[in-house]
């Protein structure tokens, strides 16, 4: 039995971030629909059917602080590209994915945990997302994509080489 879906961020983020006052509180407690999970994450380990983020994540960062300041076209861009992220770390119980998207100069990337909540179904759920300058050298990589641009390169550079994996992603 397939569970239905959420709503579509692509559809609702202008609301969320626009909207008046009584439009946001329609969406309090909505989760919304991010993308589908690509079958080579859901490999790694990334197993939820979709991503999905829930208005509170979207809405406590706003105005936070400039590295948390996605705009509408960020946001837009960011469902299309968490599909295809350029590397995949561990961080805690969850996963950190770096993508194209840039938010003031600096790639963002997405703090993502994989909750269940029902039986059997997982979703990847997004718990922030936001520009990243550089990269902990403890950061433990499993997905670091072969085709790496330079600026991403050198983004993941301070990286001591073991921490890559042996097998790069396409």
């Amino acid at each position: 039995m397939k569970t239905k879906r959420p709503a579509s961020l692509k559809e609702h983020i202008h609301t969320i971030l626009y909207g008046t006052p009584e439009e946001k509180a329609q969406l309090h407690r909505t989760f919304f629909h991010v993308a589908d999970t690509p079958d080579f994450m859901k490999e790694k380990g990334i197993k939820g059917e979709y991503f999905s983020i829930r208005y509170g994540i979207i809405s406590r960062h706003l105005g936070k602080d400039t590295d948390h300041a996605l705009n509408e076209k960020d946001w837009y861009n960011l469902c299309n590209e968490i599909i295809n992220p350029f590397a995949i770390a561990h961080y805690g119980n969850g996963f950190r994915l770096f993508t194209n998207v840039k938010v003031n100069g600096l790639f963002t990337a997405i703090g993502v945990n994989v909750n269940k909540p029902g039986k059997d179904f997982a979703v990847n759920s997004i718990m922030t997302a936001f520009g990243y300058a550089g990269i902990p050298s403890n950061e433990v990589f499993f997905y670091v994509n072969k085709n790496l641009t330079p600026e991403q390169a050198a983004l993941l550079e301070g990286l001591n080489s073991p921490q890559y994996p042996t097998e790069q992603g396409s």
